[in-house]
């Protein structure tokens, strides 16, 4: 055996049970009063459950049955040991893809991943407990929510580089399906939905180089904090992809899939920005962009046109990969159009004005074509 018997004599009969009448087994006799006997799909699929730990081979009765779920649910046995020893526990994998060798992170990246599990269970909860709460959050948050992440234990699974929660669900009344309607799983349940809300205006606010695609979705728990908790596992430079996967106890019946949510780098960027511009009062700075020209606009050729320019963004000595709005004289305006046609870079300096929709960079006489 690869587990130990210690670890095999702690499972308890009632929780295996649970884990197996949750998960697709059928109950189909006894041994005795000393066993049950669960078959899956084909007869010739069957587990046998010791009824009491007191039994001199139970350790070797639970081993076959976690080699026999294993087998089926396509898990290392160390990790199918686990899920049947915390049945009611729900998880969460962030799998995070840093520039680092394979299983190893940043410093500051890891403390960036591990500061966002905390806030965006922290969203999570609160777009549970107020569903119209609206983008920005308040400071003050009920006792509920605050303690939510408390219920969470973090940690490192298998893979480059993957961050894992767990988060108990309620309390057992010692039925099976007890904790379905937990507030636990309710909140997960929502922050998976909530996730697809902020991918998709994430994609539209890209599209549209504006940022009011994430007001639009409040509704579905999108707010600054989920949106800034998702920018963290992007990394320090907050351009990353990573992807979040879902699993779900298996003692408690969950109608939603376990695959995994991917958010790219560029989508990655556009929850940065939302999470520090959108909805705040507007502002200007000086600031210098490098990059490539993505959309244009202008009604006649012999006036002021706008220009989308997508790169690296620097602002205070600080870069990040944004797209801003630049206005551009007629003749600055066809050279962007060349450079457009060509794929060429150009670079932008002048006065960035933050609106609290969109980035604006008003050009102070600069403007090349690299």
């Amino acid at each position: 055996m690869t587990i130990s018997r210690d670890e095999l004599q702690r499972l308890a009969p009632d929780d295996v049970v649970r884990y197996l009448s949750s998960t697709g087994w059928r109950r189909s006799g006894e041994l005795n009063g000393r066993a049950t006997v669960w078959e899956f799909g084909r007869r010739d699929l069957e587990i046998v459950v010791p009824v009491s730990d007191r039994f001199r081979d139970f350790p070797q009765r639970m081993y076959e049955v976690v080699r026999t779920l294993a087998e089926v649910e396509e898990r290392p046995e160390p990790e199918m040991l686990h899920r049947l020893a915390a049945p009611a526990t729900d998880r969460q994998y962030f799998r995070l893809f840093p520039n680092a060798p394979s299983g190893l992170i940043p410093a500051a990246d890891a403390a960036e991943a591990f500061q966002g599990v905390r806030e965006l269970l922290i969203a999570a909860a609160y777009a549970e407990y107020y569903p119209d709460a609206g983008f920005i959050l308040p400071n003050s948050k009920p006792r509920v929510v605050r303690e939510f992440p408390e219920k969470a234990l973090l940690g490192t699974a298998p893979g480059s580089f993957v961050v894992s929660a767990e988060v108990p669900l309620g309390p057992n009344d010692d039925t099976l399906f007890s904790t379905v309607d937990a507030f636990e799983r309710r909140v997960l349940l929502r922050l998976r939905r909530a996730l697809f809300s902020a991918r998709a205006a994430a994609e539209e606010a890209s599209e549209r180089a504006e940022l009011t695609p994430f007001e639009e979705r409040t509704d579905a728990g999108v707010s600054r904090t989920l949106c800034q908790a998702l920018a963290r596992f992007g990394g320090s430079d907050r351009n990353r992809p990573f992807e979040i996967q879902f699993d779900w106890a298996g003692a408690v019946a969950a109608k939603a899939p376990a695959a995994p949510v991917r958010f790219e780098g560029e989508q990655v960027s556009m929850l940065a920005h939302a999470a520090e511009d959108l909805g705040r009062k507007p502002r200007t700075e000086p600031a210098q962009i490098r990059g490539r020209v993505r959309t244009m606009e202008r009604a006649r050729p012999d006036e002021q046109g706008w220009v989308v320019v997508r790169g690296v963004l620097t602002v205070r000595d600080v870069s990040r990969n944004r797209q801003v709005w630049v206005p551009l004289d007629p003749d600055d305006y066809d050279r962007a159009l060349r450079a457009h046609g060509q794929g060429l870079e150009v670079r932008v300096s002048g006065s960035l004005t933050r609106t609290g929709r969109r980035a604006e960079l008003k050009p102070d006489g600069y403007f090349r074509v690299l």
